[in-house]
C-alpha cells in the first residue's frame, strides 16, 4: 500500500490560480509512487479537468474547509500546504495528528512547524522562522513546475520582438493583460499578441483587441508552447515567471502585489 499525501490548496479570483498550480504539479511528480489525494474549495470545471489527470480530488466549502479537512487526517499522512491563510496554529493541528506537514510558501511571514518548507523563489535561509528540526527547499532546483516546461531549452536572443505572449495568471483582478495590451500596440502596432487567460478572470467582457489572440484554460502544454514561440513574454514575477524562463523565452517582468516584491528582487540577482 502506497504512503498517502493530502495535498491543500485553493484557486480564485481573489488568490489566483498559482498555489492550486504548483501544489498540483507536485502531485503529478509523487503520484507513481505515493497515494495522493487534492483538497480544494469550490473547483472550477477547469480545475477538476486538471486535477482528474493527476489524482482523486475532495471538493470543499469556504465556511468549513479547515475543519473538515482535519476530519480527513488518521495521521499517517503527508500534508501539503499551500496558502497564506494556513497559520502557525493551523500547522499545529495538524501536526498534532501525527502528520507529516510540508508547507509551499513565497510569503515567509510566520513561524512554521512544518518538517519541510519549500519556495522555490527564495534562497535566504535566515528569512524564514521555523522549528530545529524543519528542512528548506530553497531557490529554483526546487521549481515546482509542470512536466511540458522541464522540456525548455535556452534560444537566441531575437533580432527583432515581432511576438509577444501576455500571462496574468488564471484570476488578474486588476485587468493588467488590457493594459498592458494597450501600452504594446500604442508603440509596436504592428506585433502579434497572444494573451492567456483564465477561467477566473470575469474581465474578460472589457477585453476586445482584433489584433490579439485570447487563449483560456489551456493546459500545461499548451502554455508551455505559447511561451516557446514568443520573442517576449510579460508577466508577474510569480511561478508564471519562472514557466517562461524555463521555456527559454525573453521576459519583461514586474510586480502587483507585496509578496511579489522580493521575488522580483531574487529575479534580478539571478
Amino acid at each position: 500500500m502506497k504512503n498517502r499525501i493530502f495535498f491543500r490548496a485553493d484557486a480564485s479570483f481573489e488568490i489566483g490560480y498559482g498555489h492550486f498550480i504548483r501544489s498540483l504539479a507536485l502531485a503529478d511528480m509523487l503520484k507513481d509512487n505515493f497515494d495522493c489525494v487534492f483538497f480544494t474549495c469550490h473547483p472550477t470545471s477547469y480545475q477538476k479537468q486538471e486535477m482528474n489527470k493527476v489524482c482523486n480530488f475532495v471538493e470543499l466549502d469556504e465556511s468549513t474547509h479547515y475543519e473538515v479537512f482535519l476530519s480527513y487526517l488518521h495521521g499517517d499522512e503527508t500534508v501539503v500546504l499551500d496558502n497564506y491563510f494556513f497559520t502557525t496554529d493551523y500547522q499545529r493541528q495538524i501536526k498534532s495528528k501525527g502528520c507529516r506537514l510540508v508547507c509551499i510558501d513565497d510569503m515567509h511571514d510566520k513561524h512554521y512547524v512544518a518538517d519541510l518548507v519549500i519556495n522555490h523563489a527564495l534562497h535566504d535561509t535566515s528569512l524564514f522562522d521555523v522549528e530545529n528540526y524543519t528542512k528548506l527547499a530553497l531557490g529554483y532546483q526546487w521549481a515546482l513546475l509542470r512536466k511540458p516546461f522541464f522540456a525548455g531549452a535556452l534560444k537566441e536572443k531575437p533580432l527583432a520582438i515581432k511576438k509577444i505572449s501576455i500571462c496574468f495568471g488564471g484570476s488578474d483582478d486588476l485587468n493588467l493583460t488590457t493594459s498592458v495590451i494597450e501600452k504594446i500596440l500604442g508603440q509596436r502596432p504592428n506585433v502579434s499578441i497572444t494573451a492567456i487567460i483564465g477561467d477566473a478572470n470575469d474581465n474578460r467582457a472589457r477585453i476586445a483587441f482584433s489584433k490579439v489572440n485570447y487563449l483560456c484554460n489551456l493546459s500545461a502544454k499548451e502554455v508551455a508552447s505559447v511561451f516557446a514561440s514568443a520573442d517576449l513574454s510579460v508577466v508577474p514575477t510569480s511561478s508564471v515567471c519562472l514557466e517562461s524562463l524555463a521555456c527559454g523565452t525573453f521576459v519583461a517582468a514586474g510586480t502587483y502585489c507585496d509578496n511579489q516584491k522580493l521575488v522580483y528582487l531574487e529575479y534580478l540577482k539571478n
